[in-house]
This record gives C-alpha cells, structure tokens and sequence, in this order.
C-alpha cells in the first residue's frame, strides 16, 4: 500500500511522539515533495515521495540507539502496517551501514534531504520568532557555510544528491525549502 498524504502522517504519529522527532521525519516529507514536484512528477509520485520522507526514520524511537537496528525495525513497523515494498527498500537505502545500494533517483534524494533537514530545522529554532516562512534561501546556504552551524550535519550529505543527479545546489535547497514553507509551523 502507499499511503495517502494524510494516512502517511497518521501512520507516523502512531510511532513518533517527540516533538523533535516528528518535525524531522515531517520535514524530510514535505522536502521530498518538494524537489519531485522542481522535477516534474506526476502527482502520484510526488505523493510517494512525501511518503518516503515522512516515514523513513518512523522507528526513530524504537530502535534503541543501535544504529544497525535503524531501519530494520522499521521495516517491520512499516511491513506490519502494509507499506509498499519498495518504499521500504528505499527507505534502508538511507542508513548506509546496512550496505544496501542506492538505485534509484528517490534513493538519492532521501538520503540527502535528510542531511538538509537538520539545517533547516535547527536554523528555524535558532529564529526568535521561530517562522519558517521568514528563511530564506541566502539564509540556508550561509548556515551551510557555516561548518560550526549544526556542525554535526555532514555537507557532503547534503550536495550528494544534487551533485550526482546534476540538480543545482541552490535549486535542490529551494524545492525543499519552499515546500518546508508552504507546508510547517514551527511556532506551534
């Protein structure tokens, strides 16, 4: 099954209970989005993208901090609610100690906006208004710059996709800011 836009978020709130944790797991959603609506999918796509995003840390607080355990536990949470086997699959392509290859161009993609996300999301909270609607794309890439700014984050992470997919930089961060945007509050 893929999930509606809406069903993919109930699906995550069963699992994910943290704040913090269902902000990521939503950024990288809507970002995923984002970019398949900059390259031109179809809606159906766009929505499997979302999907992918959203749900692909859903074991984020189950897998007791064992990094070989990520996504593995998840896949059983995501098989136990009737997820298309290729979401899945792209899903563990994103924990690169399992080994398994990334094929696909969604592949790519997850695994580099989710290193974006926590650029985003830790530049929003540095904000004292806390308005994701304010940042700007000038604003991310001088935080990216930044290598003391959620130094933690890899920058390498983040250009993969892009560079391989030969999607410019700026444009990459912009499809998934902009959808961040249009679709968040942080404020809450």
């Amino acid at each position: 099954m893929i999930p509606t836009e809406k069903q993919a978020i109930e699906i995550l709130k069963k699992y994910i209970k943290g704040k913090a944790n269902l902000e990521h797991n939503l950024i990288v959603g809507y970002g995923m989005k984002g970019i398949s609506k900059f390259l031109g999918k179809k809606e159906d796509e766009q929505n499997r993208f979302f999907v992918i995003g959203t749900l692909h840390d859903i074991d984020l607080e189950k897998y007791n901090g064992n990094i070989k355990n990520h996504c593995v536990v998840g896949e059983e949470i995501l098989n136990k609610e009737n997820i298309d086997k290729e979401i899945i699959r792209t899903i563990k392509t994103h924990n690169e100690i399992l080994g398994i290859k990334k094929e696909k161009e969604e592949d790519h993609l997850l695994f580099s906006i989710d290193g974006l996300s926590g650029i985003i999301r830790a530049y929003v909270l540095m904000r004292p208004d806390r308005d994701i609607t304010q940042a700007k794309l000038k604003s991310i890439k001088k935080k990216l710059k930044d290598k003391g700014f959620a130094a933690n984050v890899s920058r390498e992470e983040i250009y993969y996709a892009p560079d391989l997919l030969k999607i410019e930089r700026d444009k990459f961060i912009e499809a998934v800011l902009e959808e961040v945007k249009n679709n968040m509050d942080f404020r809450e």
